[in-house]
């Protein structure tokens, strides 16, 4: 469960105060370290192994020194040979474990980005259509992909860096202080800069990664936007002027991405600062101390501190190098903890165990209205369809005929009176599984027709998807084709013709064999041919089954049981049995 947000407390600029900043801050670390301990296993294996690596760095750097120092003495080539074997074995052993360290990394990062993405799916299923349409969707497509990306760098390489970061050099401290306690004291004081250095740039981290994830959103629902209206573009001449507003959106999102690297290369070089003077000050000791001769450190020991200290700050570079990989994460966690807030507040809601028989369905005075809507979209709407009954629901376009249909598919919640199945009131997706739908835009996805068929009922058998393919006319142009229900449809495959594919749709909604049937325009904008096929798989569908049909067709008005008229979001002609409930 994620921690509530803080009540927002803006400055005089109607911005979110610098408090309140720290805060969601935190609480978006916080939720990303939940996230990490789904990988605990993963993780420990990666940190274990990364500090025996760096434990490692120890005796490479005492068998150099000794290599170095037998060098220069003169010593035979045949006495320093086993020396130099187990230098070998040591830094073969160290890239072994370095390389399972970074495995298990990845291993972590990939659990985690695919855990994230089942929640934000389940999120946004949750929330449904209705909250989709107000936000682009190409900004809710960049939180999904390139945004949960930003998880591998956070679980994969910050994480266990972060822990090395720490361990390792207060590791390799206890050598430095027995051979030599001021080399010791220069690198403990270095190194207690650096916690300081790194929070002051990491402020500035944090605020960058941001602005950049809010500009990759807008970029993205910008193109997506001007890539689905092209055709528009192109015949209303404007294809031009948008390709420049493009343009500018991408400069943008080039600007925000060069402020974080120009961060992120400010933290790394005030960490080599940091290496390369720590360095600098032990060479002068160490040298000072040679020449002098009474220090007690011979060549051997000075070289081995000499190449213990970069090892020492190795992994506060590495975590210099990776933490705006921390910063991309938490400014990335915003868009994420968006959808998954806006779905926790969602009221929570039993779901009914499908249904056995054909429901009764009554509107009791339902209103429903949208954010920034003129008027409500129902307005005290009330009426009654009998069990087994097929209700044509008639009325212009914007009378309220789909949103009748969308409160009954979970999709919005009435914001007054009650929607009753059976006796008892629901109130979002309760029914879902209880329903079979078919839209006047089926989508049609990747796959075979018979795949298409089963969206609804994926353990259907062969026979049944025949069955359903038969009695909704898919049959009829589905055999003319080569591979017939195994014919690969959609992106990549064959394309079908709007009846086509409202056909497969009533198909769909045929196999599932839900005992309520909810259809909107299924014949819109269908030849004559199409739509009395389609009209023909709507008599087949209808057998012991509750339907309703938003629909401005005068055919299927005239095959309906009932007529229910909705005008401005209000019942205008109840008929015959269906009068208005009050």
């Amino acid at each position: 469960m994620v921690d509530a947000l803080p009540s927002s407390v803006a400055d005089a600029g109607g911005q979110p105060s610098a408090a309140v900043r720290r805060a969601e801050d935190r609480r978006r670390q916080r939720w990303l370290k939940q996230q990490a301990a789904g990988a605990r296993a993963p993780l420990v294996i990666a940190m274990s192994t990364g500090f025996v690596g760096g434990m490692l760095a120890v005796l490479q750097a005492f068998l150099l020194a000794r290599l170095i120092a037998g060098a220069i003495g003169g010593l035979a080539l045949e006495a320093m040979l086993p020396t130099a074997g187990l230098a070998v074995l040591a830094f073969a052993f160290r890239a072994a474990l370095n390389a399972v360290s970074e495995i298990a990394a990845a291993t972590a990062a990939s659990r985690v980005k695919q855990a994230v993405r089942a929640d934000l799916v389940a999120a946004l299923a949750r929330l449904g259509p209705s909250w989709l349409k107000s936000r682009r969707s190409g900004a809710v497509t960049a939180t999904l992909m390139e945004q949960v990306e930003t998880l591998d760098g956070f679980v994969a390489r910050y994480l266990p860096v972060q822990a090395l970061a720490v361990a390792i050099p207060v590791a390799l401290l206890v050598p430095a202080f027995l051979v030599d306690p001021g080399t010791g004291w220069i690198l403990l004081a270095a190194g207690l800069l650096v916690p300081l250095t790194m929070g002051l740039v990491g402020w500035r981290t944090g605020t960058t990664a941001r602005r950049q994830m809010i500009v990759l959103q807008r970029m993205s629902g910008v193109f997506l936007d001007r890539l689905q209206g092209l055709t528009t573009l192109k015949l209303f001449g404007a294809a031009e002027r948008e390709l420049a507003r493009v343009r500018d959106v991408a400069d943008a999102y080039r600007a925000s991405t060069m402020a974080v690297l120009r961060v992120a290369f400010l933290s790394s070089t005030v960490l080599e600062l940091l290496a390369v003077g720590s360095l600098a000050l032990v060479a002068g000791r160490i040298g000072s101390a040679l020449l002098d001769g009474g220090s007690g450190l011979d060549l051997e020991a000075s070289l081995f501190l000499l190449i213990l200290v970069p090892e020492v700050f190795h992994p506060l570079r590495r975590l210099g190098q990776h933490y705006h990989d921390r910063a991309a994460a938490v400014g990335a966690a915003e868009g994420m903890l968006e959808i998954i807030d806006a779905a926790a507040a969602l009221p929570s809601g039993g779901a009914l165990a499908r249904l056995e028989r054909a429901p009764e369905v009554v509107f009791k005075s339902v209103d429903l209205s949208y954010p920034g809507g003129r008027r409500p979209a129902l307005d005290g709407c009330s009426f009654r369809i009998a069990a087994g009954e097929m209700v044509a629901l008639a009325g212009e376009s914007g009378a309220g005929k789909s949103s009748v249909l969308a409160l009954l598919l979970g999709h919005e919640r009435p914001t007054g009176g009650a929607v009753m199945v059976d006796g008892r009131s629901i109130s979002g997706p309760e029914l879902r599984a209880s329903i079979a739908w078919a839209g006047q835009t089926p989508r049609i996805v990747a796959g075979t027709l018979a795949d298409n068929l089963r969206l609804g009922r994926p353990q259907a058998s062969d026979d049944a998807v025949r069955q359903a393919a038969d009695a909704c006319g898919v049959s009829g142009f589905a055999d003319r084709l080569p591979d017939g229900l195994a014919t690969l449809v959609g992106e990549g495959g064959r394309g079908l013709s709007g009846g086509e594919a409202r056909r497969v749709a009533l198909a769909r909604a045929f196999l599932r064999d839900a005992p309520l049937v909810l259809l909107d325009e299924p014949t819109a904008n269908l030849d004559r041919d199409s739509e009395a096929a389609v009209l023909e798989a709507i008599d087949r569908l209808r057998t012991d089954r509750t339907v309703l049909i938003a629909t401005h067709s005068p055919q299927v008005v005239a095959r309906a049981d009932r007529v229910i008229r909705i005008d401005a979001g209000r019942v205008a002609e109840p008929d015959g049995g269906g009068g208005r409930i009050v």
